[in-house]
């Protein structure tokens, strides 16, 4: 009994510690949002086309 229980809290922790979200900064639509604020500022495109 007390090794299913401790099976069972292992397997909780395990699961709720790889389910983290990755940072706006890290996803899709956050890496192509600093690409084009980089662009503005260090003067690569004077005008980029934000694609929505």
């Amino acid at each position: 009994m007390k090794r299913g229980i401790a099976f069972g809290m292992l397997v909780v922790i395990l699961l709720t510690g790889c389910s983290t979200v990755k940072p706006y900064y890290e996803t899709k639509e956050g890496k192509r949002k600093q690409k084009y604020y980089n662009d503005i500022q260090y003067g690569r495109n004077a005008h980029p086309k934000m694609k929505f």
